[in-house]
């Protein structure tokens, strides 16, 4: 829908021009009128506007006083001026910009009709011109750095799996990996000083931590950097291939052994500039060996679990897990298919909030599926994964304030594993709870749905005498929403538009002042909001083929 607003100092044509082009229903337009520059300024502080038919020539504010207005808060829209025979060269003179129409006063509604459907065409086609494509890559580019680093940590998290992954992405977001061969992960932790509280005082710290390293590992090694958590860096790494500078031959060995052999001598360097330059020790964490992308999320949380076991509060430590192979097993024993990594549990907590309900059925699986081969349900590791779980429906439940619905499946079990027989019947009791909290929550939204819905038809039943409090901008000023959605909103809800409700309100209203015959056409025009008895006729005619003065002789008859 595009909104459109005609101003004209003389109110019978603005008037006679707002109900013609209420009566293109093809042109799906939101129509609004003011009688002067002024009042339409004024209401572009309150909405955006797509096409503007304007009169040129006005007392105060004339047409392009207002089009330098339009210019500077909508650029986009496009003006369409009324103009008189005798002020053709001084309009053509000074309407040479894009968008902008004109129309000779003479020409007929008609004419007007055509324009404005002109006007709405060429809107729909710069939107899909190449120019705003074009931008739209300009816009990507700047975002690129973003885009990467949120991709790693997906990938380092688990949320993206390793599918997704393509030579094609990564050429896409700058990326210098290959997508088909292993990498090598390599994470260093940053004491962050304490007199370094500010946000931007901590980004810059990671930043010049992040240079230093590229300066020493950029000639064997290609790789991308993330930012993890508060302290932590993470390097995915692969080695340079042949040809670079610096590169080595391939006849002079493995190139993994080549890249971590480089790795460790000049890890021991990044760490001392880092002290020299930004008086910070850092401790890193180099892998044993490569892995492929859909190991990586695996053993970063292997790799975070023994640097926090290792490293703890120690500074300055470079920590190369061949020998701290028996670390990882201990931590891992029993374990590995029973952890469910931080990334899932927080994806599982989005999709419940956000209302994803084939999203979380799916999710929820993958995070439970190990607990179907236990046979005992007193089990510690399957028990804390049970609980992480549990914490999510819970929290949710306390925010949403629906425990008291969600009694009647028993919530005692909710955070007792023990109150089940069995794993599977305890993660069919989780995904029985997860159906009965999504359909709460399809109830809740329908039922605020239909109450902000009929606040709407109760505020233009009461105000069909003032066509200002029935706009589309004015309703959704009260409903606190934008007027789009609030559009889209009211069609779901009734199943017709909000437009034709107001026109059928109008009509119902009209007809029913008109059975008192004690009541006179221009009161019944004023008291549905058509201010002249000449638009209440014609609006009127145009639905029932009768004037109001016919109407009600057949209300006699």
């Amino acid at each position: 829908m595009h909104r459109l607003l005609v101003v004209d100092d003389e109110v019978i044509i603005a008037d006679g021009l707002y109900e013609v082009l209420q009566g293109v229903p093809d042109l799906d337009l939101d129509i609004y009128k003011a009688y002067s520059g002024d009042e339409a300024v004024e209401l572009f502080d309150r909405t955006r506007f797509d096409i503007v038919l304007t009169d040129i020539r006005m007392p105060g504010m004339d047409g392009l006083e207002l089009l330098a207005k339009i210019r500077s808060l909508w650029p986009k829209c496009r003006v369409i001026f009324l103009t008189g025979y005798h002020e053709f060269n001084y309009v053509y003179s000074a309407i040479q910009h894009n968008g902008v129409y004109y129309l000779l006063k003479t020409e007929g509604y008609d004419r007007v009709i055509q324009t404005v459907r002109q006007a709405v065409k060429d809107i729909e086609e710069e939107w899909h011109a190449e120019e705003l494509l074009k931008r739209a890559r300009e816009q990507a580019d700047k975002a690129r750095e973003l885009m990467r680093n949120e991709l790693f940590k997906g990938v380092l998290e688990g949320s993206i799996a390793a599918e997704e992954i393509t030579q094609e992405q990564f050429a896409e977001l700058d990326v210098p990996l290959r997508a088909k061969e292993p990498v090598l992960l390599l994470i260093g932790r940053i004491p962050l000083p304490e007199h370094i509280r500010i946000y931007s005082d901590k980004m810059k710290l990671l930043y010049q931590v992040q240079s230093i390293a590229h300066s020493y590992l950029e000639t064997h090694a290609v790789y991308v950097n993330v930012k993890h958590g508060q302290s932590d860096l993470v390097w995915v790494v692969q080695p340079r291939q042949s040809g670079g500078e610096g590169d080595v031959a391939e006849a002079d060995g493995d190139p993994w052994l080549r890249l971590h052999k480089f790795l460790k001598g000049n890890l021991e360097l990044v760490q001392r500039a880092c002290c020299q330059t930004v008086g910070v020790e850092m401790s890193l964490i180099l892998d044993t060996s490569p892995v492929h992308w859909a190991e990586t999320a695996e053993r970063f949380a292997q790799l975070k679990l023994l640097m926090n076991y290792r490293i703890g509060r120690s500074q300055g430590l470079l920590l190369d897990t061949h020998a701290a192979v028996q670390d990882i097993d201990m931590f891992n024993r029993g374990r590995n298919q029973l952890r469910a990594r931080p990334a899932m549990l927080d994806m599982l907590a989005e999709q419940l909030e956000h209302g994803r309900k084939a999203d979380f059925d799916r999710t929820l699986r993958e995070v439970l599926a190990p607990l179907k081969e236990l046979d005992t349900i007193h089990h510690t590791e399957a028990q804390e994964l049970y609980y992480s779980v549990s914490l999510i429906f819970l929290s949710y439940m306390n925010k949403r304030q629906v425990l008291e619905r969600a009694a009647s499946l028993g919530l005692h079990k909710l955070m007792d594993p023990e109150q089940h027989d069995s794993w599977p019947d305890a993660i069919a009791y989780l995904q029985k709870l997860a159906d009965l909290l999504f359909e709460l929550q399809d109830k809740e939204e329908e039922q605020r749905a239909h109450a902000i819905v009929s606040a709407i038809q109760k505020h233009i039943q009461q105000h069909l005498h003032d066509p200002d409090e029935i706009t589309l901008v004015r309703l959704a000023e009260l409903a606190f929403f934008n007027p789009s959605y609030l559009s889209r909103l009211f069609k779901q809800v009734t199943g017709i538009n909000l437009s034709e409700y107001i026109a059928d309100a109008r009509l119902n209203k009209a007809k029913r002042l008109l059975a008192d015959p004690n009541i006179k056409i221009q009161e019944v025009a004023e008291q549905v909001g058509y201010g002249t008895a000449t638009n209440f006729t014609r609006s009127f005619r145009k639905a029932t083929n009768m004037t109001p003065q016919e109407y009600r002789a057949s209300l006699i008859k």
